[in-house]
């Protein structure tokens, strides 16, 4: 018998990590629970050997993430 508090449920996000080319990622993340998954692609600038600036850094995904 599961020990769950009335009106609390489990949620869980996944979240799968590739790399496409230098400093650009492609993240696959959803509630598996939905069925629903989003695309997250995240580079770095070019200030970073390799990075070209195409995307969001990491670092701009985390702090929107904490803003929301």
């Amino acid at each position: 018998m599961e020990n769950k508090k009335e009106g609390f449920r489990d949620i869980q996000v996944t979240a799968n990590a590739s790399s496409i080319e230098k400093w650009r990622k492609q993240v696959i993340a959803g509630q598996p629970e939905t069925g629903s998954a989003f695309a997250l692609i995240s580079d770095e600038g070019n200030y970073m050997p390799g990075g070209e600036g195409t995307a969001p850094t990491p670092l701009t995904y985390f702090v929107s993430g904490m803003a929301l």
